[in-house]
């Protein structure tokens, strides 16, 4: 297998975390104007705090795709290193572990409002999560020790 350089390999996690954080921004754009809703103080009391920690952890995910900017232009200086391009690598794989955790808990309190059902918010949530999760690291896992 050919090496890649290492200015491609900074180059490709910059794009990758660039690409996924307008998105991330966005739906946490619209959970933070969800609670602006008058809908939203009707809901219980449980779902409330469901959302209040879908909207950390999307914070989370926000600041997990910006650190790699951020490091690189102030401990790396702009250059490219192996040392950067690990940090940077790790942050965005822990930004797919908090943005579906995210989204999934949102989908709790959308599943609950319109079904009114603890049990089905409950499968749903935990059904995205193992969705998200089998196919970012279940599915690419298995690819990797098992190539086509």
């Amino acid at each position: 297998m050919e090496k890649i350089a290492i200015h491609k390999k900074v180059e490709q996690v910059l794009t990758e975390a660039r690409v996924v954080l307008p998105g991330a921004q966005a739906l946490m754009g619209f959970q933070f104007a969800t609670i602006l809703l008058e809908s939203f103080d009707k809901l219980p009391a449980s779902s409330k705090n469901i959302h209040m920690l879908s909207l950390g952890l999307m914070g989370l995910t926000v600041i997990l795709l910006m650190t790699p900017a951020a490091y690189h232009r102030i401990v790396e200086r702009g250059e490219d290193t192996e040392r950067f391009h690990n940090i940077a690598t790790r942050l965005l794989v822990a930004s797919m572990v908090t943005l579906p955790m995210g989204i999934s808990g949102d989908l709790f309190v959308v599943v609950r409002k319109v079904t009114r059902s603890m049990s089905l918010s409950i499968a749903s949530s935990l059904a995205a999560l193992a969705v998200f999760y089998g196919l970012w690291f279940g599915f690419n896992l298995y690819r990797r020790k098992y190539p086509v």
